[in-house]
This record gives structure tokens, sequence and C-alpha cells, in this order.
């Protein structure tokens, strides 16, 4: 038989996810997203999405399911959905025995290990049946050609539903590899002796990590934590069977997508609330990758030549030029310009019949080298910052030279003009450790940060530029601020736009005043920390209060008008907010909210 759903029906479609796992697990979680995000945003038609998180990996006695049954058959009387999807082989079980009371004859899609053991003979004709896809041969093969030495195979399960669907699917899968692996199954262990176990496994020996929601006293866990445990202990190299276990303690394997299951499955709701019959699903694309973690394959000195082709490798550390390409150029311009000054006085004091012109010759070539050095702000501001130091030991070095020159030599005071030399140089060190925390470019990672240490570093950065200006710049910090969740280089983006667009908001009329501008952070309500720049320029009109944001527009001849715009997106990835306000007597103050950081948040 064939159901489709009524074009003409009003109103926004409903779609209802059942996942047989408890709420918060990575991987459920993901699937999650993506599908809200495909269903909500990338749809013709307005879509809802409900998620119900039935638990039955952890509750699977017949009262808690019949409570479950409760539930649902109350909830979902007022509030109608047009289709089901049941993910998970206890979710399966359940919209197969209970499906039609709870929900009618509604599209329902069931997600489960293996379509075989599913009772087909009671699915009704408003059912269709869809396997995860897992693959676990091409895994077994990246075993043995990563590691050809492998004999004995541990494969780690658990003892809940879902790890015995995934033993009668790794038993088939095994039984094509001819005895080229000692199989021995971890699926009646408690989690503490599998932790013991797998620190005691032969040589040559590799664990394949499929599920771990409980273990052998009925204790239930997050595979995943679990999984990292086990890799962390182990004596072998553990592989997996999803991308979220990646980066988590597994070399690799062939991984299913959190992200293309999410995908999938949006798409095939799209399709059937738009008509499509349910008979033209039997089959989901296969959407597993071979990818391994390169820190992984190091730890267990696996050679990449080995990789097949194709194969995604993550986390891959950087060479140290990669890592710092800019930072060493920048050294090496400033050393060849020291060395290019040296030589120069050498054959000035050698050459002297040519002093004038070799002299000219040289002002001309730092003229052009300085021309260059100017084009960035960071990098004009590295070489101001770095001219004390630099003038301090070469002042130490003519004096060593001076000391060490006089008859008798004088050691003890040419020592200590090296010390000089030495502190300079660690000033000049300092310096340049600022400017490469501002030039680094990572991907965007949030972590604990200390808002004292955040506004800090920007202000040294900038504080030369506002000097130049006679601008004075000073915080004014709360006490007791706690510590945000963010980016570091994003929000210190944030920042340091503003402050550098009060310092241009100064004109030369105005030098006569007091020119200031103040940071402040303080704490606002119970979960963020507020931000403010306020100066005492010109200032903007109320009318451009809500337009400077936009992108490409400016009030300056050489602005490109994108650096405030850049930065209230960047503020409101972080769930913040960012606006300006005129002050009341003269300038504009700018704020932007944080996040505090929370214990849970990784």
């Amino acid at each position: 038989a064939t159901f489709s759903l009524a074009a003409e029906e009003p109103g926004p479609k409903r779609v209802l996810a059942i996942f047989v796992f408890k709420q918060g697990l990575p991987w459920v979680y993901r699937i999650e997203q993506i599908m809200r995000a495909t269903l909500t945003s990338e749809s013709s038609f307005p879509i809802e999405f409900d998620v119900e998180f039935a638990d039955q990996s952890r509750f699977s006695e017949e009262t808690y399911r019949s409570k479950i049954v409760d539930l649902y058959r109350y909830k979902y009387s007022k509030r109608k959905v047009d289709m089901v999807f049941a993910v998970g082989d206890e979710s399966a079980d359940l919209c197969i025995e209970h499906g039609e009371e709870l929900f009618g004859d509604i599209p329902m899609v069931l997600i489960t290990i293996d379509q075989k053991n599913l009772p087909h003979n009671h699915l009704k004709p408003n059912m269709v049946s869809l396997e995860w896809g897992f693959d676990f041969g091409k895994t077994w093969t990246l075993i043995k050609d990563l590691l050809p030495q492998t004999k004995n195979l541990y494969v780690v399960l658990g003892t809940s539903l879902t790890g015995r669907k995934f033993k009668n699917l790794a038993a088939e899968s095994l039984s094509e590899l001819d005895g080229r692996f000692t199989i021995q199954y971890l699926d009646d262990f408690s989690a503490e002796d599998l932790l013991v176990k797998v620190t005691q496994l032969p040589e040559n020996s590799a664990i394949f990590f499929l599920s771990f929601f409980r273990d052998a006293n009925g204790q239930y866990f997050v595979p995943r934590d679990v999984m990292s445990k086990v890799s962390e202990k182990a004596n072998a190299p553990t592989f997996g069977i999803v991308d979220l276990y990646l980066g988590h303690g597994i070399v690799g394997g062939n991984l299913l997508s959190a992200d293309n299951q999410g995908k999938i499955y949006a798409e095939i709701a799209k399709k059937i609330l738009k008509g499509e019959p349910l008979t033209n699903f039997k089959l989901m694309e296969n959407a597993n990758q071979i990818m391994v973690d390169w820190r992984q394959l190091k730890r267990w000195s696996i050679d990449e030549d080995r990789l097949p082709a194709g194969c995604i490798v993550r986390y891959r550390e950087p060479s140290v030029w990669m890592d710092n390409k800019w930072e060493i150029v920048t050294v090496l311009v400033i050393m060849f310009l020291q060395a290019f000054a040296l030589f120069g006085l050498i054959i000035q004091y050698r050459r002297r019949n040519r002093a004038e012109e070799e002299s000219q010759r040289l002002r001309d070539e730092l003229a052009h080298i300085s021309r260059v050095l100017a084009i960035g702000e960071i990098a004009a501001s590295l070489a101001h910052e770095l001219n004390q130091p630099l003038s301090a030991i070469r002042s130490y070095a003519q004096a060593a030279q001076r000391f060490l020159n006089n008859d008798p030599s004088e050691p003890d005071e040419a020592c200590i003009a090296l010390e000089g030399i030495v502190a300079g140089n660690r000033r000049a060190e300092e310096v340049i450790k600022r400017i490469r925390l501002a030039l680094k470019k990572e991907p965007f990672k949030q972590s604990r940060l200390d808002v004292k240490d955040l506004i800090q570093e920007v202000i040294v950065l900038i504080r030369g530029k506002a000097n130049e200006q006679n601008i004075s710049l000073r915080s004014e910090l709360a006490d007791g601020l706690p510590p945000v969740f963010g980016d570091r280089i994003q929000l210190q983006q944030v920042l340091f736009n503003l402050i550098y667009n009060s310092i241009e908001a100064f004109t030369a009329d105005e030098e006569d005043m007091l020119r200031e501008i103040v940071v402040k952070a303080l704490r606002e309500k119970s979960d963020g920390v507020m931000i403010s720049v306020r100066d005492n320029g010109v200032g903007i009109d109320e009318k451009q209060v809500d337009i400077v944001f936009d992108a490409f527009y400016t009030t300056k001849p050489e602005g490109m008008g994108i650096g405030l715009s850049i930065s209230r997106s960047i503020i409101e990835d972080h769930g913040g907010k960012l606006w300006a306000t005129r002050n009341p007597d003269k300038g504009t103050t700018f704020y932007f909210t944080v996040s505090i950081y929370k214990e849970n948040e990784k």
C-alpha cells in the first residue's frame, strides 16, 4: 500500500523523532541538531520538529514502557503529528506494538541496527524499516592494513539490547574473515573489570569498540565516555564505528557520520511530507567514511603510508613552520634589519671615502622596508614595541665592548652590560609573544577565559596607538568577575576593533580636552558578563546607532565598513549581543555580552 499526506492540509507539518537514548548523548544530540536545522531552515514549507527521548536503553522494564506509552498517548492526542521517526531498536519495537494506537496511520520510519531482527509480519503498511548503515567489514580491513601483525580482536559491547543487536551484526560480518582474527566479545564485564581487562591484552591485539550503554552490573553509561577510558588505559589500539568517537581515543575506522545521518533523515521526512510513498524508501545511502586520528597513529607507531586511498586524517599537528610562519618571518625581518644596519656601519668605518654614498643607499633601503612594514597596523605596532628593547641591547653591547677594550679590561662591568642585553632580549621576546597571540590563526574553539586577562592583553597591544594620539586608555573591572566561555582570538578581535574605532573617533580639534577611553566589565544578571568601551570623542548620530553595524557602512574615508559588522557576527555566534549608545555628554559607548563559563560546557 502507498501512504501519502494531503498537500492541502493547512498549517505547518509536524515531525516527531523518538530516540531510544537519554537526552544529551553526543551522537543523538548531533543528529537532532542537524535534523532540526535541515527541516526548519531548508524546507520549502513550514515544518515543526518535536523530539522525545524514551530512554529505553536505561529503563527496559515493561512497567516503564507502559508509562511511556501512556505519556505519549496523552501528549499526542492533543498535539497531532504528521510522521514519526523511531530511532533505535527499542523505539522501533515500541512503534510496531503501539504506534497505531498512539499516532494512527501516519507514516512511520523505523531506524534499526539490522532489519533482519525486526518482526516484519507485524509491520503495518504505514511503516518502513531502514538500517543505520554500519559497515564493519571495511574496519576489519583497515585494522589488518594498519596492523598486519594483529591476531586477536576484542569487541566491546556491553549488555544492553543495542549491544546484543550489535553483537549479532558483528558476528555476521566477522564470519567473512576466514579466521584472520581470534575474536573475543567483551560483553559480560563490569565497567571496572573491562578497564582492567584492556590493560592485559596479549601482544598483537586490537580493540573494536561498538557500544557500552550497560555493564554486567546493570550500571548505565555514555558509550563515548567509556570508550575514552578504554583507549586511555588499553595496551592495544582502539577502533570505533561513529565519527563522534574520533578525537576521543580511537585510531579510526569506517565511521558513520552523525551529520550525514541527520541530513538523510531530514531529507526522507521532507519527501514523505510532500507525498512521496513509503515504498520508495528501502535503503539509506551508505554514509560511512574511513577516518583516522593522526595523534593515535603516532601513539601506536602506525605508518601513514599504510592508510588506504581516500582516508580522511583528522587532528594532524602542523609543522613548526606552518604553526609559526608569520612569527618566524617577523623575527627574520628584524634580524635582517639588525644585520644590515651593522653591515652598513662596518662599511662606513672601513671605507670612509664612500661613507656618504653608502649611507644614503642604506637610508633608502631602510625607508623602503619601513614602508613595507607599515602596511599593516600590527607590523607597525611590533616595530614600535620592539624599538626600546633593541635600542637598549645595542647600548649595552657598545658598553660591554668599551669595558673589554679598556686597559686594564673591566670584566665585571662588561658582565653587567651583558646581563642588560639578556634583559632587553627578554623584553623583546615578550613583545613578540603578545603579537604572536594576536596573529595566531586557529579554528573556532571555545574555552574557559579570564575576563581580566582577555581585556588586559588587548590594552597592552593597542596602548601604543592610544599614546600616539594623547588618549588615556584605562580599564575599570568589577571585582569577582566569573570566567566566560568563548574563543579568545575572536573576542579579543571584537574588543580590539571597538577600542581602535574609539581612538579614531577623536579629531585634531579636541587636543586641548581630556581624551579618554574606558573599558569596563561587570556581571550581567546571572548568566553573562557585559563589557563596554566608552569614549568622549565626536560620537555618532542617533540615526547611525541602528545602521552602524551594517556591512560596508562607514563614516571614515579610508574605512571599509566591515569591522563592526564582523564584530556583531562574532558576538552573536557566542550567544551574546553587541550594541551602541550615544553618551549623554559626549562620545559613544559600545556594549557586548558574553556567557559565563559553566562546568558542564566543553
